[in-house]
């Protein structure tokens, strides 16, 4: 082994932490202050966004416990499982909301998660091992981010979990991530890594260069330009007033049929309605209602001859000049054809339900998009074509889930679509989970999309801190695409965010209500929208790069030493 990691390692500094580790004893208190105040950052980071600036201390006390590693070799085992410890604490701390749609999910999240994120340390461990200190660093770093890419980007990874990616833990503070226009999430995300690298590297290692403390200073700057271009920035586009729907049905006790206290579906639409009025101008164009705005499933070759359906036709024909963006529930029917993996067979016929987002007008077209990043376990059963039908029928029977009963089986859309409204507003639909995948967002873009339209219901989650995270995560768009954001949610929060992620106006949690305001719709396009996340592919073929040399050098190692045996 090395000699720095056999050593006892000495403090560059005399700051109290750092002369702790010094100590050739092994103290389980020290241990467990590492522990809680790791996990406490990360969890006050999210539970209250405006903490957000905690991540860049975060790691550091993750960092310090393997410093210990070198003190005290033999409690090597000790040491690692104080490690998934408290990425297990991070997690529960901050995802704990899940156990109110279903307990099983949240414990399958907890482990999971806890398990991807371990990844990282495992290869900082061994390349710190194998490579030096400096090699160990680059090695969290790129595999820190291939993680987060895989979330965002990669196909075939179904098991996708975003929702804790460093760089949404920086939403609530838009005056610090005007770069993200640059780099989308994986840039906030690299930024809080070598930050709290480098002030473990001052406090805790000997070999603290000046070069060290001018690159602390330097990654101050990004956040002195943001500010500049925050206070800077003017909105740009058309100019296009918009209304935001609020219906406020609670998710498990009125919005379905087999609810207890069941609002029939005429009386729904009738308040979406109704609240649309209240809020509309002549100069209105667009109207935005939730996720599952209408949420009895519609065939979708049948949509003008629903009965349900005549209200909100005959509105749009009361006010022609008047858009209206919605999430459904809608199905297609193949009929003796199984047309895609996802169709099941309904009274003799192979059927896809989507949830849906419909684009109605006074116009005969109706445009539809079918959600395409689906909520796992929430929507869709990853890799469900692969397990057999007996054990998927088992599953369907004895899992609880959101809606009652798990579907593993809800169709998908092929890609990300826009909604023309007219020469001049081109409306990009985001249903729910789709929000934290922002180069899935930047196709949109790049296809003409000038205006984000977020439907969302986020009532499954009950009275929680989610609420206000979900908000928060609608300014990353905002900012990364210079798009305003137009947001509609079941029962809170809707509102609208400028481009530079700045709210303009939201609604109260749990309230009926609708909101006015006027956004504009932008046609430039920022250097992410170009470019999605190439933060990612760097890091995960520089992640491969190191691995091959560290690989190399082993080897070349272990041959040495055979030869002089």
């Amino acid at each position: 082994m090395p000699h720095h990691l056999t050593s006892v390692p000495y403090p560059l500094c005399m700051h109290p932490i750092a002369t702790r580790l010094a100590s050739k004893q092994f103290s389980k208190r020290y241990l467990l202050l590492l522990i809680a105040l790791s996990s406490s950052f990360f969890a006050l980071s999210w539970c209250s966004f405006w903490f957000g600036w905690l991540l860049c201390l975060a790691i550091v006390p993750i960092l310090a416990i393997f410093k210990l590693l070198a003190i005290a070799p033999k409690k090597k085992l000790f040491c690692l499982a104080s490690i998934a410890l408290t990425l297990l604490l991070w997690n529960t701390l901050t995802i704990w909301w899940i156990y109110k749609a279903a307990f099983e999910g949240l414990l399958f999240a907890v482990c999971y998660n806890t398990i991807c994120l371990s990844l990282p340390w495992f290869c900082y461990y061994y390349m710190r091992k194998w490579g030096g200190l400096y090699v160990g660093y680059l090695g969290l770093v790129t595999s820190w981010l291939t993680l987060e890419h895989a979330h965002l980007s990669w196909e075939h990874w179904e098991l996708t979990f975003p929702w804790l990616n460093l760089g949404n833990g920086l939403a609530a503070l838009p005056q610090w991530i005007q770069w993200y226009a640059y780099t989308g999430i994986l840039g906030g995300s690299l930024w809080i890594l070598t930050l709290n690298i480098l002030l473990y590297h001052l406090l805790f290692e000997k070999k603290s260069t000046p070069l060290f403390k001018g690159l602390l200073a330097w990654l101050l700057l990004p956040i002195a330009i943001s500010l500049m271009i925050y206070y800077t920035y003017s909105e740009k586009g058309r100019r296009v007033e918009a209304v935001v729907v609020q219906p406020n049905f609670d998710s498990y006790t009125e919005k379905s049929p087999t609810s207890p206290y069941f609002v029939p579906y005429r009386y729904q639409i009738n308040r979406l309605l109704a609240l649309s009025k209240e809020q509309l101008t002549p100069t209105t164009a667009l109207v935005v209602w939730p996720e599952s705005a209408i949420d009895c499933y519609l065939e979708e070759i049948q949509l003008r001859n629903y009965l349900l359906m005549q209200p909100v036709f005959q509105f749009l024909e009361t006010y022609p000049a008047l858009h209206l963006i919605t999430g459904a529930s809608s199905f297609c029917t193949y009929g003796l054809i199984k047309a895609t993996q996802t169709a099941q067979k309904i009274r003799g016929n192979y059927t896809d339900r989507f949830n849906s987002v419909f684009y109605l007008n006074n116009r005969e077209k109706i445009d539809i998009y079918h959600k395409v990043k689906l909520l796992p376990g929430g929507e869709y059963l990853p890799y469900f074509h692969l397990i057999p039908e007996k054990i998927l029928s088992w599953i369907k029977q004895t899992i609880d889930h959101i809606g009652g009963g798990l579907d593993p089986c809800l169709g998908k859309g092929n890609e990300a679509k826009i909604f023309a409204i007219d020469g001049h507003i081109q409306v990009a639909p985001i249903i729910c989970y789709e929000l934290l995948y922002g180069a899935f967002i930047g196709s949109s873009v790049r296809k003409g999309a000038n205006l984000l339209a977020v439907v969302t219901n986020d009532g499954w989650w009950g009275n929680t801190p989610i609420y206000h995270q979900f908000f928060q995560y609608s300014r990353l768009p905002a900012i990364a695409h210079r798009r305003s954001v137009v947001r509609a949610a079941n029962t809170g929060i809707s509102g609208f965010i400028n481009q530079r992620g700045e709210v303009i106006t939201t609604t109260n949690r749990l309230e009926a209500a609708a909101t006015r305001a006027v956004v504009y719709a932008n046609n430039q396009m920022t250097f992410y929208s170009l470019h999605g996340d190439y933060i990612g592919h760097i890091a995960a073929w520089a992640c491969l790069l190191l691995w091959c040399m560290v690989c190399i050098a082993t080897l070349r190692r272990r041959k040495a030493a055979f030869l002089l045996k």
